[in-house]
C-alpha cells in the first residue's frame, strides 16, 4: 500500500519468511506473548475497555494480548504478509479474543479513523522503518485520534549510540578477546546485517525521539531499556556466573544501565508521550 512520503521501504520486503524470524516468534508459535510486549501493557497503564491502536502490528502479538488484558483493538499493518498471518492467528483463536479485534491493512501515515478515537496508541519496533517524513507524519496522525490525555507506547531498536558506539569501539573487540581466549561465538560482524540495512531507514537516539514527539506535540518520557545488559537466566549457578561475567566485561554491567554509559550500551528505547492539549 502506497505512503504519502516519496521515501517508503517497499511492503513486500516484510514476507513471511520475515515476520517468522523477528523478536518473539518463538512465545508467538506457543501462544504466547513476549516479554517485551507484556512491558508494553504495563507501562500504558492499560484499562479494561480502553480503545486501542496497534500501529504496525505485525504478526499480532500485541493486538492478542491486549484484546486478553481487556481492551477493544484495531491492529494495523501496511505490509501484506502481516495482515493475513495475524489475521489466520485470530481465527484459530477463542471467540471472545476475537470479538475484541479488528486487524487491517493501513498505512501509519494516514490512518483512517476519526479523531480522539483510542485512548492507547503503540508503535512497537516501527519508529526505525520509517523515513523521517513518515515518522513525523505517523506522530502527527497518532496525536490526531487520540483522545486527551492518551497515551502513545514506543518501543524501537537499535539505539543508534549502542550501534555507532558501544558495539564497535567497545563490545566488538572484546567479543573477539573472548572467542579466541575461550572458544566462544560471541558476535564480531558489523551490527547492522544485510536486512537492516534494508530497513532499518531511521534508527533512533533518546535526543532524537524526544524531538519528533515534541514537534508532533507530545509529553513524552523515554527511558533506555536495560534487557540486553542485564545478564540473562541461566540453569546452572555456573552457567549464571560466566553470564554475569560477560556482561560485566562486555556492557560494562551494572554501571550501563545508568547514565551515561546507558547512552552508548542500551540497544533499546522505550517512550511513553502523552497528549498535550
Amino acid at each position: 500500500m502506497a505512503t504519502r512520503n516519496a521515501q517508503t521501504v517497499d511492503s513486500h520486503i516484510y514476507d513471511k519468511q520475515y515476520f517468522e524470524s523477528t523478536d518473539g516468534v518463538n512465545y508467538f508459535r506457543l501462544g504466547q506473548t513476549a516479554p517485551k510486549f507484556l512491558k508494553a501493557i504495563r507501562m500504558a497503564g492499560l484499562r479494561k475497555g480502553d480503545r486501542v491502536l496497534d500501529l504496525g502490528c505485525g504478526r499480532g502479538d500485541l493486538v492478542f494480548a491486549l484484546a486478553d488484558a481487556g481492551a477493544a483493538v484495531v491492529g494495523i499493518d501496511y505490509a501484506a504478509s502481516a495482515v493475513d498471518i495475524a489475521k489466520q492467528a485470530l481465527a484459530r483463536g477463542p471467540q471472545q479474543r476475537q470479538d475484541k479485534i479488528k486487524i487491517l491493512r493501513a498505512d501509519a501515515t494516514g490512518l483512517g479513523f476519526s479523531g480522539q478515537a483510542f485512548d492507547c496508541v503503540f508503535m512497537m519496533d516501527i519508529a526505525e522503518h520509517l523515513y523521517p517524513g513518515q515518522l513525523s507524519q505517523a506522530f502527527l496522525e497518532c496525536r490526531r485520534v487520540l483522545k486527551d490525555n492518551g497515551r502513545l507506547i514506543v518501543h524501537t531498536s537499535p539505539n543508534r549510540w549502542y550501534n555507532d558506539i558501544g558495539y564497535p569501539l567497545w563490545e566488538r573487540p572484546v567479543n573477539r578477546v573472548l572467542n579466541t581466549l575461550f572458544r566462544q561465538n560471541l558476535l564480531t560482524r558489523p551490527i547492522r546485517n544485510a536486512m537492516d540495512l534494508k530497513v532499518h531507514v531511521n534508527e533512533q537516539t533518546t535526543v532524537s525521539l524526544k524531538e519528533y514527539f515534541v514537534a508532533a506535540g507530545f509529553h513524552p518520557e523515554i527511558e533506555l531499556g536495560g534487557e540486553y545488559v542485564r545478564p540473562a537466566k541461566k540453569a546452572s549457578a555456573a552457567m549464571q556466573l560466566l553470564e554475569i561475567c560477560r556482561q560485566v566485561v562486555c556492557h560494562a554491567y551494572p554501571f550501563s544501565l545508568v547514565p551515561p554509559l546507558n547512552y552508548v550500551f542500551s540497544n533499546n528505547i522505550w517512550a511513553v508521550a502523552k497528549k498535550t492539549a
